[in-house]
């Protein structure tokens, strides 16, 4: 029996245009109705009303969530950080000179922001934020990072993939210290806490909840979607998922801009 959902945002629950749609709004609604729990596992921090404009009755159809890529759980109130190591920090920020065309973002509790490069003006809201809760990247308080994003421009903007050389580099850093994922077709290196990663993130809110891995289905995309769907029986890709993660799951629907949630929840749970 299914008792609790787990969903990706982007590329996953949402669509292209960073919403909800219709279809999927309804399956959710009509899973909550069926007493199912729904839950976030996504690589982006808890403020999503910051972020995405999420109103109360959208936030209010989750339980809790997996957020940062695991770094950080949310369930009952009660808010869970995993932080990096200190070194693992220090040592990725020290590439950044090196690749001085490239941004480099540290992520920390209370939505406070390090950045190497300033946003542009635009780039404030689609992250949540405000001038006021970024700091320089060097002046940083390095034990506190919950999350290290590298890409280039704003992110949201992004276009290049980043360059081979700083991959591998930021790769070696991280080795049995951290989780390294290159994701978003190579535009982008997200670097989490070896204990966090949405598979032990979710472990853990099933574990809290006393649920067996059987009764949870997760839903995903990007390579940072991988193990999560390699761990549980129940496991859905979208249509636009990269390969690898498509091979990993027990179930491929369609695609995030073809109500891929909606027509997976339909078949596997029965939804009218």
């Amino acid at each position: 029996m299914i008792r609790a959902l787990f969903f990706d945002l982007d590329g996953t629950l949402l669509n292209d245009d960073k919403r909800i749609s219709q279809a999927n709004m309804a399956a959710l609604s009509a899973c909550r109705a069926q007493g199912i729990r729904l839950f976030l596992a996504t690589a982006r921090p808890p403020r999503l009303d910051k972020m995405l404009g999420w109103p109360p009755e959208i936030l209010q159809l989750f339980d809790g969530g997996v957020y940062c890529n695991g770094a950080v759980l949310q369930l009952h109130g009660q808010t869970d950080c995993f932080y990096l190591p200190e070194k693992v920090a220090c040592d990725v920020a020290a590439l950044a000179p090196s690749f001085a065309d490239v941004n480099f973002a540290l992520q920390m509790p209370d939505n406070a922001h390090a950045f190497l490069h300033a946003l542009d003006a635009f780039a404030y809201a689609p992250w949540g934020i405000q001038p006021k809760d970024v700091c320089p990247l060097f002046g940083a308080p390095f034990d506190r990072v919950l999350k290290i994003l590298v890409f280039y421009n704003n992110l949201v903007d992004a276009k290049r993939c980043l360059p081979l050389e700083l991959v591998q580099q930021l790769e070696t850093v991280c080795r049995a210290q951290a989780h390294f994922w290159l994701t978003d077709g190579g535009r982008v290196v997200q670097i989490v806490p070896r204990e966090a990663g949405k598979a032990n993130g979710v472990k853990q809110l099933c574990s809290r909840l006393h649920l067996s891995r059987s009764e949870a289905v997760v839903f995903g995309d990007d390579h940072n979607d991988l193990e999560m769907l390699s761990s549980f029986e129940n496991s859905v890709a979208m249509g636009n998922a990269v390969p690898a993660v498509q091979s990993a799951a027990r179930f491929v629907t369609r695609s995030n801009n073809e109500d891929g949630v909606a027509f997976a929840l339909c078949h596997l749970l029965d939804l009218a």
